[in-house]
């Protein structure tokens, strides 16, 4: 009788062991296959495929309602669909999943820089920028310092520049901003060292062609600033930019 119920008992444990490897084993062919459809739903996404790109998140959500890159990613696409609310709601979620994802703070914080809520968005970046495991911190730091340019709060935001410069010494954005902040706190000098490391690690723009004929009109060097026109006229005639080069090269009025 003992020996029965004993041998019933192990039975029962067996089976419970058994039991609960198989829902392990499940649950991990889940998260797997929710991984999959989130990786192929991010990679839509960036190629514009939106509609394939939800189909796939949608796939992922279905499996794990809670997983926060599923969310994060989701969030990104209804913001891009210009549903702001639901695109908020997603954020949010996909943060309270997991506080640590830093990709969603980093996200997040484009998004609510981008909806006017600066203080918020820059808190979020932060928050990014302290995971030691994240990959983008410096993206991160250039991001806050846009951010905060919006204000503006150019003192502010120059820390964050510094920093991105540190971690990436030939960021373009960060170079390009630091030089453009220079120059409006009177540091010609120093704008123009920013500007030609600009010019090293990127492609030329608009921007910083018009940026670089003010830095050097600042120092009354005549000869590099024509060159510098002479760029921005030849590669982006029909540009805002060569409109307002105009303006700036029209003879004052007395």
């Amino acid at each position: 009788m003992n020996a029965r119920i004993v041998l019933s008992v192990a039975v029962l444990l067996l089976a419970g062991c058994a039991s609960s490897a198989e829902r392990q084993a499940e649950q991990e062919k889940m998260n797997t296959l929710a991984e999959t459809h989130v990786l192929l739903g991010s990679s839509y996404l960036q190629r514009g495929q939106l509609d394939v790109a939800k189909a796939e998140l949608d796939k992922a959500l279905k499996l794990l309602p809670d997983h926060s890159q599923a969310n994060n990613i989701m969030a990104v696409l209804q913001w891009r669909f210009k549903d702001y609310d639901k695109a908020d709601r997603l954020f949010r979620k996909a943060l309270a999943s997991d506080e640590k994802n830093a990709n969603a703070h980093h996200n997040y914080g484009v998004f609510l820089c981008d909806r006017g809520k600066i203080t918020e968005g820059v808190r979020h970046f932060d928050a990014a920028a302290a995971n030691p495991l994240y990959s983008y911190a410096a993206e991160v730091n250039l991001n806050a310092g846009v951010c905060l340019m919006k204000k503006p709060a150019p003192v502010a935001a120059e820390k964050y520049f510094r920093e991105a410069l540190r971690l990436s010494p030939k960021l373009s954005g960060a170079l390009y901003q630091m030089a453009r902040i220079s120059l409006d706190s009177g540091q010609a000098l120093p704008a123009r060292g920013f500007i030609e490391r600009y010019f090293q690690s990127a492609e030329d723009t608009p921007e910083g062609l018009l940026l670089a004929v003010k830095i050097e009109r600042a120092l009354r060097s005549k000869n590099a600033e024509a060159s510098y026109a002479l760029r921005l006229r030849g590669k982006f005639p029909a540009s805002p930019e060569v409109a307002q080069l105009h303006a700036l090269s029209a003879p004052r009025k007395k």
